[in-house]
């Protein structure tokens, strides 16, 4: 029974990770046709068979059974309405990139509000100044620090007589000199003064005292990582692309640490899952901006290559041939769907082997 409620929960989870990345991005494709008075045939979440549906002014809301896909169906778009007066190339060039941009620009803010959402949920309890840097969130047991006195809710503000300005300043100064007395200075949660000497303990590959410290958390820092984190998170998608270019990650784009798809990413819900409410929500943010951030690159089929077309058009003056345009992005699909079908082989090779990478 256990064992059938945790599938239950893993089957939930992974289809509940596809539907907060794609509701979000074709939500916004729709919101902004609708704006603009495009319209709007079919706003689809999912593909294949129709689980429910529904007809509201003239559009179709439907989810369908394939919970990978989805898309935002516009008058326009097809042979033999390329010229339909309220469909999509009816439309200015500034009004057609917004609501191309609309997918990946409702990603970001997705994840923005999510990542300020688990912000908000830890923020640090008064006495603490909004100011204060390090926060004691956990003492782990056994060991020199909880033997000493400290607790979960304390404040560090000094160490060795120097004024704490980042958390990592405490694993800083357990690596700085392994094994030494440290003289941790602070405040308890009910504002009580505290200095304590700590001896690290040490094993084969770090000195710890057993804190786990994070920055003090108030409104205005969670609001600010909420807004940073798609900013930070390209970054890093940007430097991990281009580590696996220059080699410096073995295997490259298709090695066991290269490129996953969505067999991957159900490997990694999982994982999430399991750890907890807050690990999942952050993976979820994590790959809604990854979701947004791929649209936009300049591809055949996806929101990027269908702007560069349209600016392309702005600045010759004319239009392409919208037949040709059209199965051109159709080839272009076909080959993002090929693209996708050898990396979930590939990810199915790396989970059976062990070695997907998973949450590490």
């Amino acid at each position: 029974m256990k064992d059938l409620s945790t599938t239950l929960l893993y089957v939930l989870g992974i289809g509940g990770m596809f539907l907060l990345l794609i509701a979000p991005h074709e939500g916004g494709h729709f919101f902004f046709a609708k704006l603009f008075k495009v319209r709007v045939i079919e706003f689809s979440i999912g593909a294949g068979t129709k689980l429910w549906s529904m007809t509201r002014n003239g559009t179709l809301y439907a989810i369908r059974a394939i919970p990978v896909l989805g898309y935002v169906r516009m008058g326009g778009m097809e042979v033999g309405d390329f010229d339909e007066a309220n469909g999509f190339h009816s439309k200015s060039a500034w009004q057609k990139i917004l609501i191309l941009a609309g997918g990946p620009a409702a990603n970001f803010v997705f994840a923005m509000l999510i990542v300020t959402g688990l912000g908000m949920t830890q923020l640090s309890a008064k006495p603490f100044s909004e100011t204060d840097p390090a926060h004691i969130s956990a003492v782990m047991p056994n060991t020199p620090a909880a033997r000493v006195g400290f607790q979960a809710g304390d404040n560090i503000r000094t160490i060795n007589g120097q004024t704490v300005t980042s958390p990592d300043q405490l694993r800083n100064a357990e690596a700085s000199a392994p094994g030494a007395a440290l003289v941790v200075g602070g405040v308890h949660a009910d504002g009580r003064p505290f200095d304590f000497v700590v001896v690290p303990a040490c094993d084969k590959t770090a000195c710890l005292v057993g804190l786990r410290v994070s920055p003090v958390i108030t409104i205005q820092t969670a609001v600010k990582a909420g807004v940073t984190f798609p900013f930070v998170a390209v970054g890093g998608i940007v430097q991990g692309l281009w580590s696996l270019v220059d080699g410096k990650v073995s295997g490259g784009l298709l090695g066991s640490q290269g490129l996953t798809g969505p067999i991957g990413i159900a490997d990694v819900t999982t994982q999430a899952v399991s750890a907890g409410p807050a690990d999942y929500l952050f993976l979820v943010a994590l790959l809604s901006v990854a979701l947004g951030f791929t649209n936009l690159l300049p591809l055949l089929a996806l929101d990027g290559g269908r702007i560069v077309v349209v600016v392309i058009e702005w600045l010759r003056r004319r239009p392409f041939d919208r037949a040709m345009e059209l199965n051109f992005q159709r080839w272009g699909l076909v080959a993002l769907l090929a693209l996708a079908a050898v990396i979930s082989f590939l990810d199915i090779q790396r989970i059976a082997t062990g070695q997907f990478p998973g949450m590490h």
